[in-house]
């Protein structure tokens, strides 16, 4: 622990002797970044991200209390061959009881997180929120199907309907990605449609499609955020997201049936000043505060 650090652990909510099963979110961190295809640095994300959380409060922005809230944190599942290593990861998210928060690591870290959750939610409808800078639909990309470019398209092979995927913030396609980003069924909000319509319209949108599900994950990658916000990570897009925004669409979930999150793609040494791992933990925040104020709202009813 840092002694310089003026809270413990997620701002005071980690608690080391509950298990898993006891406590409401567990944190497993993935620092993995071999699937990426330029500049390397987020298999940094998950230690820089724990070591600053210390150095937050147990509020939301609103001023949501968060100190009913339990973390258990997992530490870290090292990956050095990838498909036996996410076969591990799977099982050890589709064992969970509580909900998962995933620390990456490259996007491609979400294939196993996706799988798992899949299986956790067999017989329920499973939406999925898509904030990225690019859809990740690619079946092999760089000779690999693991790769970081292919996530999403492992996640619709998982049994995940696109019907059920809202995806927000996308500027950058692969010519492989095309035809189901035009043709498919997916919910597609790029970053120029936020811009013009207004994340408030935007987020209507999302909660329309997605309020039809019976269970909801995030998979968040920094990239969704203009560069400007988040510079550290392996292939940043200009034109991107504001943290505002994301943060306004986040709150806009409240009520819906939240089950996890991942937020990937943070690298460290790209980003000397840590602003980057700042936002990242400014939104995994905003999203314990969603589950907080579901748990308070249960107990007052």
């Amino acid at each position: 622990m840092d002694p310089n650090a003026t809270h413990g652990l997620w701002a005071d909510l980690y608690q080391p002797k509950l298990a898993p099963e006891q406590a409401d979110i567990s944190i497993l961190g993935i620092p993995y970044d071999g699937a990426v295809c330029s500049r390397p640095g987020a298999a940094m994300g998950p230690s820089r991200m724990r070591f600053w959380s210390q150095h937050l409060t147990p509020f939301s922005e609103r001023r949501i209390r968060l100190e009913g809230i339990s973390i258990a944190d997992l530490g870290d599942q090292t990956i050095s061959d990838q498909e036996r290593d996410f076969d591990r990861v799977d099982k050890i998210i589709s064992a969970l009881t509580n909900l998962p928060i995933v620390l990456g690591g490259d996007h491609s870290i979400t294939i196993p997180v996706l799988r798992a959750q899949r299986k956790r939610f067999s017989n329920q409808r499973l939406g999925l929120l898509w904030l990225d800078a690019h859809p990740d639909l690619c079946d092999v990309f760089t000779g690999s199907k693991l790769s970081h470019a292919c996530v999403l398209r492992r996640g619709l092979e998982a049994g995940i309907r696109q019907e059920d995927v809202c995806l927000v913030g996308l500027r950058s396609w692969e010519p492989q990605e095309i035809d189901l980003i035009e043709n498919g069924a997916m919910h597609v909000f790029t970053a120029a449609q936020v811009n013009e319509a207004g994340i408030r319209e935007v987020a209507a949108q999302v909660v329309r499609s997605l309020r039809r599900c019976e269970a909801i994950h995030i998979s968040l990658d920094i990239d969704c955020l203009d560069p400007a916000y988040a510079p550290g990570t392996g292939i940043p897009e200009a034109g991107g997201l504001s943290t505002r925004e994301v943060i306004t669409l986040l709150q806009s979930l409240q009520g819906l049936p939240l089950v996890g999150l991942d937020i990937v793609e943070v690298a460290p040494p790209i980003d000397p000043s840590e602003s980057t791992v700042f936002a990242a933990l400014k939104l995994i925040m905003e999203f314990i505060a969603l589950v907080a104020s579901e748990k308070n709202g249960k107990m007052k009813g």
